[in-house]
């Protein structure tokens, strides 16, 4: 019989003892094998992730129609095997035909044998409660002495609990708010299982305090596991487990050295930039190529959020992590996760309204700020294809293009001025604003996208733009835009250097044409 209780589990992912700045090695746990070096979910990969000395290798989980346990991350055999059918609904005998070779998707019995007797342990990942069933009994079946603990949704982990009551679970945790003891009661997990971008101090913390361990995924890169190591964790799984293990090892030979000196300002809103640039090309493909799914309310009925929302921003959350592993980030879905004087502010889908009823003008809002300026900002629109970005000092620019607002007078007739609902309802003022510019020829446009209202003013599309309230999520990389296209950003006070008080009007312009539009903006809030 297979091993699936806790106790032989547990003590193989026992921490080493801590070195002597405190700092303990945590384990590491091969993701699907070794997929750089072998295709991914195979005995390939999982003999050289056993190999390279991963502790835990952890596999994917899926059955077949004659419900036989396959090691398969998709529901469909596209992507990996080339053949778009589900895998629940093709017989093993067809499945065991697809690949070359020892490259072939395999059973799990058959990966259950062959670490029997191996130093490493296997953490089964399942998503479907059906596959669940199907593996715990495979495991259950299986006679050796091979460690299993397992992983994935929690209707998964409450169908492998039915067939497996001592089975070693992992709770999957989606939120920086860390756990409590009610949030375990259903599961009874050993370990509390997080993406890199909920690890945070307290979270390590309060699990600890509960008597879990922490595992974090997926991490690949030295600087994110130094710092994952440094705050706690007692695993990490990774798709290196090479690179990770040298990371590690080098560092505690060293003595879990501290960084030899804080980067410059310079040198951190260089790599931002280059990073942010390329986080805005790989929203505007998901979101264009991703189709809504689930869609909830927050608020109130008209405060819209999507699965698209939720994934982009972890999707973002986990690309700065792992460049800039300890800088904070505060988020539209998720919220504040703790960091140094440096912070990301983003929104991963402005105009969720909008996207959710097909109208093609949303945008993805990030700013870095350094002890509360902005230093970077990028606005992406997938719907044009098109990355605005700023760097304080720098400038802005749209496709290589410089954005330069002169400072040549413009008449509000015949012009454009952007502005925003206060959520789904016009703000105070807003009328009398509407008739003011009326009067004076000049037409107001409500886009659905405070991002881009704001941003596109630094384009030039546009005299001016005025949101209800600032919020550095929303409107933070937008507004660094204006202020380094030229543009003049106000509040009812007059011109700003930097944000505008979190919560307060304001107003972005055209140089040639603020002093006139700001008057009738204040004039319409005042009366």
């Amino acid at each position: 019989m297979t091993s699936t209780m806790r106790a032989p589990v547990t003590s193989v992912t026992t921490r080493a003892p801590a070195g002597r700045h405190g700092v303990r090695p945590p384990r590491l746990v091969a993701h699907r094998g070794a997929p750089r070096v072998r295709r991914e979910n195979t005995l390939p990969a999982v003999a050289v992730a056993e190999a390279l000395g991963a502790e835990t290798i952890e596999v994917d989980v899926r059955r077949t129609a004659d419900g036989v346990a396959v090691l398969l991350h998709d529901e469909t055999l596209g992507r990996m095997w080339g053949d778009g059918r589900r895998v629940c609904d093709v017989d093993w005998c067809d499945v065991a035909r697809l690949g070359n070779g020892l490259d072939r998707i395999p059973r799990l019995d058959a990966v259950l044998e062959r670490l029997d007797g191996c130093r490493s342990t296997l953490l089964v990942d399942v998503v479907d409660p059906a596959d669940a069933v199907v593996a715990a009994r495979t495991v259950a079946g299986h006679r050796g002495t091979t460690g299993v603990a397992w992983r994935g949704t929690p209707a998964a982990m409450a169908a492998v609990r039915a067939e497996l009551p001592d089975a070693d679970v992992w709770l999957r945790w989606e939120s920086l708010v860390p756990p409590t003891a009610a949030d375990l009661e259903a599961l009874a997990p050993s370990t509390l299982d997080l993406d890199v971008v909920f690890l945070t101090p307290r979270t390590i913390e309060a699990a600890h305090a509960l008597g879990l361990r922490v595992a974090v995924r997926v991490v690949d890169d030295a600087e994110p596991a130094l710092w994952a190591a440094r705050l706690g964790v007692d695993s990490i799984t990774t798709n290196d487990v090479a690179t990770v293990r040298a990371a590690l090892a080098e560092a505690e030979r060293d003595g879990w050295p501290d960084r030899e000196r804080e980067p410059t300002e310079t040198e951190v809103a260089s790599r931002a930039q280059a990073l942010a640039h390329r986080i805005a090309h790989e929203v505007i493909a998901f979101t264009r190529e991703h189709p809504v799914g689930e869609v909830a309310t927050k608020g109130h009925p008209a405060d819209l959020v999507t699965d698209v929302d939720r994934l982009v921003e972890q999707l973002v959350r986990s690309r700065v992590r792992t460049v800039f592993p300890t800088h904070g980030v505060t988020g539209e879905e998720y919220g504040d996760a703790p960091g140094d004087r440096h912070r990301w502010y983003l929104d991963p889908v402005d105009g969720t309204t909008n996207l959710v009823n097909g109208v093609p003008w949303t945008s993805m809002s990030l700013c870095l700020t350094r002890s509360g300026r902005p230093v970077v900002g990028v606005v992406a629109d997938p719907w044009r294809g098109e990355v605005l970005e700023a760097r304080r000092g720098h400038g802005a620019t749209l496709r290589d293009r410089t954005l330069h607002l002169d400072d040549v007078p413009r008449a509000l007739a015949g012009a454009v001025v952007g502005t925003e609902f206060d959520g789904h309802r016009p703000w105070p003022g807003f009328v009398r604003f509407l008739d003011a510019l009326a009067d004076r020829s000049c037409t107001v446009r409500v886009q659905g996208s405070g991002t881009l209202t704001i941003a596109q003013v630094a384009a030039g599309r546009g005299i001016g733009g005025c949101v209800p309230a600032f919020d550095p999520v929303d409107h933070g990389a937008a507004v660094l835009l204006v202020h380094e296209a030229g543009g003049v950003v106000l509040t009812r006070g007059g011109p700003v250097d930097g944000f505008p008080p979190v919560g307060e009007p304001f107003l972005v312009a055209h140089p040639g044409a603020a002093d006139a539009l700001h008057d009738v903006w204040t004039a319409a809030l005042a009366g």
